[in-house]
């Protein structure tokens, strides 16, 4: 992941535990943090739940939608990639 902090970003209720390639376990926790993976160490360059969990974390981070709908795109995205942990 890249170096931006996201210590003051909105936090999902439980974080998710994803795992790309043969990296240990990570645990993404906000929707700020979903969009840095999903844009920059995403296995998967073009799917479907990829863009629905791109907006939807961009809408949660601009308060234009629920923070955990945000989470619940990011976990199907993870399941549709195969990186759920």
């Amino acid at each position: 992941m890249n170096t931006i902090s996201h210590a003051t970003e909105p936090r999902w209720a439980a974080p998710v535990a994803i795992q790309i390639g043969t990296r240990p376990s990570e645990h993404i926790h906000g929707p700020a943090e979903a969009v840095d993976y999903l844009e920059h160490r995403w296995p998967l360059q073009h799917s479907m739940h990829l863009e629905a969990a791109k907006r939807r974390c961009v809408e949660a981070m601009n308060h234009l939608a629920h923070l955990e709908a945000s989470r619940d795109a990011f976990v199907a995205a993870a399941a549709e990639a195969k990186v759920l942990a």
